[in-house]
């Protein structure tokens, strides 16, 4: 949980020479072609507060920002002037048109009109030019870099660390939804704004310069260990990822298409189809996986921490025992980017590049899972400590996101524990949780498993929760709700000794409370 913008803070931030510039620079968006940093919000503002630091020695270069682009931020406000947008049912019709009616003419050409995908491409120019024409409703969207990659996961920081309740992402197939979430974005904005008393600049300047700032400057701790190893593939029809690579240093990031199951400290192997097929570097996941609206793929991660490592031709990799069978070299690496790569799929690359000459001491490693003997187990204590505890960190689940033990009443005088809650929120009687789990001893017959299940469901039911899990010494059993209601025929059944990379991220995927 997030904390609100703090009064003090913020007065002393306004009051400040860098407050007042970064407030100054919003103040002067209606005359937007003067300044072609008004294009890219945040490094316009960045650019604008360095150049006019007392004793600053960076110029200010008062840059007209481009016909086109300008041509287009008019040609969306004077179509968004003729709309109401009081409503969030008027803000959804203003969107919709904009794109879909062929009538925001960009050009002399009579066929360049926006369309939905451009709007998406060029979103820091529609939202200024929606925003020129009803401040009061629309925010410029400025979490968009220069080079077409999405900054979302930075707004996604702001909304955790101040309490900006975001919308949900559409689906990708979903092209029209992703679009309208530039309404639903601006309304959580003008929210905050409204809550807190801020006029339109200042909400600007807490988003792309305060904002921002604070959550660059929170300390984070190092990279956790890698749970998992993920194929990462670039360079399609030269489009430009080869040489982005190969300019890369170990202390440069970038977003890549990945999967949503993709963890801070993973490790990635980045292969290149163009101008030559090998496995160029070793890259680590800087932050947990996310869905950018304005992002041409599906989801999108943070890597950096590049390893350069020997070039690893495709033909080797279809030579390998191992790797050689994947089902990876199947489709010959083809719409693979952001795939699982099993353990033993790792370690054979691994192999590969060590006979090539890379140090593998430098190298990130999966870590071995501590074998435990059934023997040493003797109570249910115990099968939370050497079990159950070490599977949560394995998922990804933080310690401070489960509770053991969580007093819940469920009648008059009457009390039970859940042996852990994960994404506990509220308070009696409105406490809820996202995911329990169950622990017993043993539960060596279907009778035993049966009894544990009807005891997690009424804790489930009276909680809320999507899922729970049984965890015993002899396995576990996962159950989803469905149609408001767990069925014990629905369970899924595992083996303490068969939780591979698909079962761990089925596991993740269920029992982790939603970012």
């Amino acid at each position: 949980m997030g904390n609100p913008l703090n009064p003090y803070v913020w007065a002393l931030y306004l009051d400040s020479p860098e407050g007042a510039l970064a407030v100054s620079y919003f103040e002067g968006l209606p005359d937007y072609r003067a300044r072609m940093q008004h294009e890219w919000l945040r490094y316009g503002v960045f650019d604008w507060m360095k150049a006019h630091e007392v004793d600053t020695a960076q110029p200010w270069a008062e840059e007209r920002l481009s016909e086109e682009a300008s041509q287009t931020v008019q040609a969306v406000e004077v179509f968004a002037r003729r709309y109401p947008a009081q409503t969030p049912e008027q803000v959804e019709l203003l969107l919709t048109d904009l794109v879909t009616s062929e009538q925001v003419q960009l050009s002399d050409d009579v066929e360049d009109t926006l369309t939905v995908s451009w709007a998406m491409e060029d979103v820091q120019l529609v939202s200024l030019g929606l925003y020129l024409a009803h401040p009061d409703v629309f925010v410029p969207y400025g979490f968009k870099e220069m080079d077409g990659v999405g900054l979302h996961q930075e707004l996604l920081q702001i909304a955790g660390a101040f309490e900006i309740a975001l919308p949900v992402v559409a689906a990708k197939k979903d092209e029209l939804g992703r679009w309208l979430y530039l309404g639903h974005f601006s309304a959580a904005l003008q929210e905050f704004r409204k809550r807190h008393s801020l006029s339109m600049s200042e909400l600007l300047a807490f988003l792309y310069d305060f904002a921002r700032t604070y959550v660059q400057s929170e300390p984070r701790d190092d990279l956790p260990a890698p749970r998992h190893a993920w194929l990462l593939v670039g360079g399609a029809k030269a489009n430009g990822d080869y040489e982005v690579l190969e300019a890369m240093e170990p202390e440069d990031t970038t977003h890549w298409q990945g999967s949503l199951d993709m963890q801070r400290g993973d490790v990635c192997v980045m292969y290149v189809t163009s101008p030559v097929k090998v496995v160029h570097s070793l890259f680590r996941v800087m932050e947990d996986a996310y869905v950018d609206p304005f992002f041409h793929y599906k989801h999108a991660v943070q890597i950096g921490e590049q390893q350069r490592v020997p070039p690893l031709p495709l033909e080797a990799l279809k030579a390998d025992p191992v790797f050689g069978v994947s089902s990876h070299i199947r489709r010959n690496l083809q719409g693979t980017s952001g795939q699982l790569i099993s353990r033993a799929e790792y370690d054979a690359v691994l192999v590969l590049l060590a006979a090539r000459g890379l140090d593998l001491t430098q190298v990130p490693r999966l870590p071995e899972q501590a074998e435990v003997d059934l023997a040493d187990l003797s109570n249910e204590r115990d099968v939370e400590l050497q079990r159950v505890e070490p599977l949560l960190d394995r998922l990804g689940i933080p310690r401070d996101a489960w509770v053991r033990q969580l007093p819940v009443r469920m009648g008059v005088g009457d009390r039970v524990y859940p042996d852990y809650a994960i994404g506990v929120t509220g308070t009696h009687p409105e406490l809820r949780v996202h995911a329990l789990v169950e622990v017993k001893y043993r539960a060596s017959g279907e009778r035993a498993w049966r009894k544990a299940f009807y005891q997690a469901k009424s804790y489930a039911m009276r909680l809320g929760a999507q899922a729970f899990l049984l965890a015993a010494a002899d396995g576990l059993r996962l159950y989803q709700r469905k149609a408001d209601d767990f069925q014990y025929e629905a369970g899924k059944a595992f083996g303490w000794d068969g939780l591979d990379d698909q079962a761990l991220l089925l596991l993740r995927r269920v029992m982790s409370a939603p970012r």
